[in-house]
């Protein structure tokens, strides 16, 4: 079974994968290795931003595939009108707190992070220490103070910039995506029909904004650009879908059957080898061979599923359905591109993420005590956490403790394949580290 509890493990898992491939990106060597090992509209060697540049690599996954994660844990979380602002507004504060608690001195870095965990540390209300209780609010506001002071410091002793353009664009992005995407589908739980016409909206103004070029108008004004860009919408299209996947998980699992979320290994298999061939397919731009054999593998899919895995059906309808609109459409307006978001971009992904799902279902059923699906799945509980923990937490350890001297030193000049282990052996270190306080359930939570 990947359920456990409320928790949806499977989603966990491919959550945490995700949460790898961002921080893996970001710290991988730069510049040195082949294209499609970045985004693809950031080429190697300057990786200067090239907008005219189509296609997607494994990079330009990763951040549609936490989308999907989000959009697919709304139905399985059920929140409150109260509690979806709530959550964007704190999602909103921590873009912007964990760029701004960052120094160049690790001991203050360290003293920020330390300082978001009664901010942001799910906590019983009251908090007990010593027997007595100590209200919530009375936690949150001593973590506010302390993340202030910090920020105080930073800023007059150590020459940090306070600004609204400091923020981590994609904690930020997240919390409109969250706020937009949990109130549609709040107001629209049971109504399908009326998120269907919500989701054609959003594609109707979609297709009409890109073609009076509102994203590149919106970009070019600095009072504008630092909290709005048009392009948040674009990616409802991808989100709000989810929703719905979301929903169709709960009803496969009410039933009660233990094969429920068991897909079959060929069904995984061929899942897993449609993601890897659109990859290829959208990167090197073959567009005929790609929705020929795309067609071609998504009739096989449906072919293995009806026989030994009926139950998954639904998702991959809706997934295909996304996938082959996407390769369909694909060179419309220049080409798949994640800068600037297209409207194929977020169909395809889309797809692709929920293909995952199916791979992500089967190896959290058939190996759930391995150490990479436990690593993985961990992580995913505590997805703030992970996001920020190399940079807020481990690297500052190692810059006191001289560990990071071996660390450069683990990159001898012109060996990049060891620069990239390198990074991979540093990212699956943190996200035990982090593995280590799920399992004293300490969790930060939005």
């Amino acid at each position: 079974m990947t359920l456990k509890g409320e928790r949806y493990l499977s989603l966990d898992f491919l959550r945490g994968l995700t949460i790898f491939g961002m921080v893996l990106s970001a710290i991988q060597p730069g510049g040195v290795m082949p294209a499609w090992m970045y985004h693809v509209q950031n080429p190697p060697p300057t990786h200067a931003l090239d907008v005219s540049v189509p296609g997607i690599g494994w990079v330009d996954l990763v951040f549609p595939i936490f989308i999907f994660c989000m959009g697919a844990a709304i139905p399985f979380a059920k929140p409150s009108i109260k509690g979806i602002f709530s959550r964007f507004g704190m999602l909103w504060l921590f873009s912007y707190l964990y760029v701004l608690i960052n120094s160049s001195n690790p001991w203050v870095t360290l003293a920020g992070f330390a300082a978001l965990f009664p901010l942001y540390m799910v906590i019983k209300n009251p908090l007990k220490l010593a027997g007595i209780g100590i209200p919530v609010w009375v936690v949150r506001l001593a973590g506010a103070v302390a993340v202030a002071g910090v920020i105080t410091v930073n800023h007059f002793y150590f020459g940090e910039v306070v600004s609204e353009q400091r923020r981590g664009i994609i904690i930020f992005l997240l919390a409109f995506l969250y706020l937009f995407g949990s109130l549609i589908w709040y107001y629209t739980r049971g109504k399908l029909r009326l998120r269907t016409l919500i989701w054609l909206g959003i594609l109707a103004f979609t297709i009409i904004t890109q073609q009076l070029d509102w994203p590149t108008v919106t970009y070019a004004n600095p009072k504008i650009r630092w909290w709005f860009n048009v392009e948040y919408f674009y990616f409802l299209l991808l989100l709000v879908p989810s929703t719905y996947v979301g929903e169709l998980i709960k009803e496969r699992l009410s039933s009660g059957d233990k094969y429920a979320m068991k897909p079959s290994g060929m069904l995984a298999l061929l899942s897993g080898a449609l993601v890897v061939w659109l990859t290829y397919a959208f990167y090197m731009q073959i567009y005929w061979w790609n929705l020929a054999l795309s067609g071609i593998m998504v009739l096989g899919i449906f072919a293995v599923a009806r026989k030994f895995s009926p139950q998954y059906i639904p998702l991959l309808g809706v997934a295909a359905f996304m996938i082959l609109v996407g390769a369909l459409i694909e060179p419309y307006g220049g080409g798949i591109k994640k800068v600037p978001c297209t409207i194929q971009y977020c169909f395809a992904t889309g797809g692709m993420a929920m293909m995952l799902l199916v791979v992500a279902d089967y190896i959290c059923s058939c190996f759930p005590t391995s150490f990479f699906t436990g690593i993985l799945e961990k992580a995913g509980k505590n997805p703030l956490m992970c996001y920020i923990a190399f940079g807020c937490f481990v690297f500052p350890l190692m810059q006191i403790s001289g560990a990071s001297y071996l660390y450069k030193l683990a990159y001898p000049q012109g060996m990049h394949l060891v620069g990239f282990l390198r990074s991979v052996v540093m990212v699956l270190f943190t996200m035990w580290v982090v593995g280590l306080f799920t399992r004293k359930k300490i969790f930060w939570k939005a």
